[in-house]
């Protein structure tokens, strides 16, 4: 797991050969032995002996910047784990257990994303049809998907799980575009440039999610750029587009409750450029630390109840774990 201290405060030392972490009152004792990275994204105390004891696990220690970059890294000058557990992810990903983990992801995503249209429904009566139509339709297309697409990888199977996908894609983003407010309705999703409003925010805070799910992967010892859905791609973190998947309906989700508060008017929040429409400077002041603030706020999902921003670490040492112990088992 990724041990993640984002409070600032923290103190990480070293008590009977464990990670100690104390904030005020509380005192937690953490083997090294469960810890694949240190993320340190606030303000902390750091022990030397804490230092000492990453280093002999062979436990990187990287500190992240405001904005979700690393700009600082601490590890022992041994690779031998990094550069063993990147070689086993590239073996992993033309493997039976690396098509389980992408289909894990899809259901993860579609349980978000029929989270999502209830809320709506719950709230925007006129649409409920449309929204609860569309749920019903969503959550039959997951069953059955693990027996359908879990086998060894090859190009067939991408293209066939790629078009799955966006076949759900577009009834979701049609059930969305159609059941929001008149000013902020749209016909689906547009890339480069934004054809409307609300796809001028999807597009800009997916890109900022991108660079906090490239940040976990790196965090966890993992290559960004070894995916095993998405086709490797020079320069392109492709691990990070199928990590992604399953924290896309976060950013819809906090786009949704800005517009359904009646907090954001579409001429207030885009400019039109190059045949599109893009953030104005102005709502980037204001809605850039409203999701810095959102990704931080503790929710329960995936069974574990903790920040979104953690979650997203915790997510990326799972798949480093399962890399781990399924390279140890012969292939199916």
């Amino acid at each position: 797991m990724q041990l993640v201290l984002n409070t600032m405060g923290l103190s990480l030392k070293v008590k009977n050969g464990l990670f100690r972490v104390s904030a005020e009152e509380q005192v937690r004792d953490i083997s090294p032995a469960q810890v694949s990275s240190i993320a340190i994204t606030s303000p902390c105390l750091l022990s030397s002996a804490a230092v000492r004891l990453a280093a002999e696990s062979e436990i990187p220690i990287y500190f992240f910047d405001r904005y979700g970059d690393a700009d600082a890294c601490l590890r022992s000058p041994y690779f031998e784990s990094l550069a063993t557990l990147r070689r086993k992810q590239v073996y992993f990903s033309d493997r039976a257990e690396g098509a389980a983990w992408v289909i894990r992801q899809f259901e993860l995503k579609t349980e978000g994303q029929v989270s999502n249209l209830k809320m709506m429904a719950d709230r925007l009566s006129s649409a409920r049809k449309l929204l609860s139509g569309t749920m019903k339709t969503l959550e039959e297309a997951v069953t059955g998907l693990t027996d359908r697409f879990v086998r060894v990888p090859d190009d067939e199977w991408s293209s066939e799980i790629m078009g799955w996908e966006g076949h759900q894609a577009k009834l979701y983003w049609q059930a969305i575009g159609g059941s929001l407010p008149e000013e902020w309705q749209f016909n689906g999703r547009s890339r480069r440039p934004a054809l409307d409003a609300y796809n001028s925010l999807t597009n800009y805070f997916y890109g900022m999610l991108y660079a906090l799910t490239e940040q976990a992967l790196f965090a966890a010892g993992l290559d960004p750029h070894l995916g095993i859905l998405h086709a490797d791609e020079y320069d392109r973190p492709t691990l990070a587009y199928d990590l992604i998947e399953p924290f896309r309906p976060w950013v819809d989700r906090f786009i949704l409750h800005q517009i359904l508060r009646e907090d954001l008017l579409p001429y207030e929040i885009v400019v039109p450029k190059e045949e599109g429409f893009w953030l104005s400077r102005a709502a980037k002041k204001e809605l850039i630390p409203a999701f810095n603030s959102w990704m931080l706020q503790p929710v329960r999902w995936n069974g574990r109840q903790m920040s979104r921003r953690a979650q997203m670490h915790r997510a990326a040492g799972e798949l480093a774990r399962f890399i781990d112990q399924s390279m140890q088992r012969p292939n199916a």
